[in-house]
């Protein structure tokens, strides 16, 4: 009897397991399925990316291949769908203008879906990110959250406007307490602005908390994010797609959500040390703001 319950309970796993793999290649056939012709016969997804924003994104000293979480998960959606990736670089605040212009397919390397760029572009949304604030190790202490910049500088990305809008909220709130407000300094690249920083030109830099994680991780002893883990503003990090290639940001949500439901997806972000910002479901223009 115990042979028979042992002998149901693997045909029961086998085919939950057989249930899984069939459920998650119905989805990549439809990602195969979605695709636009011309994307297919091209064979080729071009990525405009600013490849220096490790570790969604970035080239190593000397390197040519772009990696990063992005990039592993790029690759494979990419393979699934029988192309091959070409990345074009661009500084962050030219990717959406770059989709417009159809100077690429997809704009990526921590793009945050929000309701005012989806006026513009659409999202695939593949992780849940914020944007925390970075500072010199001997200033930890003197910085716990935003309110302990007034009347300092901050330095941030070009283009980033959840951040900027974040920053500005930040600054009426310095202004409402009797205190001066903080200088902004945008800069048109991560390092430019980390660069800052190591200068002394300003007080704190206001970046994607993963990729501040890793820039400490490489620098132990020298940085430290404002509060510990503080999270100034929650944000979906996602990839942006023209308002008229519909075709194209369907064919990769619908392989990046298989790649969730077979596992990949998780595993990849394990890789880079960022499963805690996994999504429950592979979305489309769902910004933090919508979510519950």
């Amino acid at each position: 009897m115990d042979y028979i319950r042992s002998a149901s309970g693997l045909v029961a796993m086998t085919l939950g397991l057989c249930l899984g793999v069939a459920t998650a290649n119905a989805q990549d056939n439809m990602g195969v399925e979605l695709l636009p012709d011309d994307i297919r016969d091209a064979g080729v997804l071009n990525v405009g990316s600013q490849q220096t924003f490790p570790p969604v994104e970035y080239k190593e000293p000397g390197a040519s291949e772009v990696v990063g979480v992005s990039a592993d998960l790029l690759a494979e959606i990419s393979s699934r769908l029988g192309l091959e990736l070409n990345y074009i670089h661009g500084e962050y605040a030219s990717l959406i203008p770059g989709l417009e212009s159809q100077r690429f397919d997809v704009a990526s390397g921590g793009i945050s879906d929000t309701l005012e760029r989806e006026q513009t572009v659409d999202f695939v949304n593949y992780m849940m990110s914020g944007g925390s604030i970075l500072v010199r190790a001997e200033d930890a202490e003197s910085y716990q959250t935003i309110a302990d910049f007034c009347g300092g500088t901050v330095a941030m990305l070009l283009g980033s406007n959840t951040i900027m809008a974040a920053l500005e909220t930040a600054n009426q709130e310095c202004e409402a307490a009797g205190e001066e407000p903080f200088t902004i300094d945008q800069l048109p690249s991560a390092p430019d602005a980390r660069a800052q920083l190591d200068l002394g030109r300003v007080d704190g830099y206001l970046g994607d908390f993963p990729a501040l994680v890793y820039f400490i991780s490489n620098a132990p002893g020298d940085y430290a994010i404002a509060g510990g883990n503080y999270i100034l503003t929650p944000y979906v990090t996602s990839w942006a797609f023209s308002k008229e290639d519909t075709a194209l940001r369907d064919a990769v949500q619908a392989t990046a959500q298989a790649m969730l439901e077979d596992g990949t997806y998780r595993d990849l972000l394990a890789k880079w040390g960022l499963e805690g910002g996994a999504l429950p479901e592979i979305t489309v223009n769902l910004p933090a703001s919508e979510r519950n």
